[in-house]
């Protein structure tokens, strides 16, 4: 396989003099290293501290999250007021990273962290589990509309992953 040279570092690279030609390629890669190191991705001690999570730094809200579908599902045509409940399987959790070693017939397990001088120690996260929705009741003024109705449904069925058996939309009591 063999190594191409982007254009305009070949052009750079052909305006050398002719002592310097014949060490272009190492030039090229070490002109490359350079960028890398100026650009702050080269891993050195002036790269910005990665979270451990991947970037994920807030948890899962269950209010926000039915703030956010309520508002939603005011937004169907015919729904009228909204009020939602759901209620979670499981709620979220996060999955870390483990050393395990077998020591005298037993297994033996140590949370794999990561160490920075200044920020302590963080676990590092293999992957975060989302919650599992259990069921969902939607009250609205429109309910008595089947189109409104089955509308409702898809939405809350297609935000939580749940089936259709698994959500009831029933009809808002008139406020007084």
């Amino acid at each position: 396989m063999k190594f191409q040279v982007p254009a305009r570092l070949e052009e750079l690279a052909g305006r050398l003099p002719p002592q310097l030609r014949r060490y272009r390629a190492l030039l090229i890669v070490l002109l490359a290293g350079v960028l890398l190191l100026a650009s702050g991705r080269g891993g050195g001690a002036s790269a910005a501290p990665r979270q451990a999570d991947g970037g994920a730094d807030t948890a899962f809200s269950l209010a926000a999250f039915e703030d956010q579908l309520r508002a939603q599902l005011a937004g169907v045509e015919g729904a009228g007021r909204v009020e939602l409940m759901l209620t979670l399987e499981e709620t979220d959790a996060s999955v870390y990273a483990a050393d395990t070693r077998r020591t005298d017939g037993s297994w033996e397990s140590d949370l794999t962290v990561l160490s920075d001088s200044s920020y302590g120690e963080t676990p590092v996260t293999v992957k975060r589990l989302l919650p599992v929705f259990r069921g969902a009741v939607v009250l609205c003024d429109g309910a008595d509309d089947a189109q409104v109705r089955l509308a409702v449904t898809q939405a809350v069925c297609t935000a939580c992953g749940l089936g259709s058996d698994k959500v009831a939309v029933l009809k808002m009591a008139a406020r007084t």
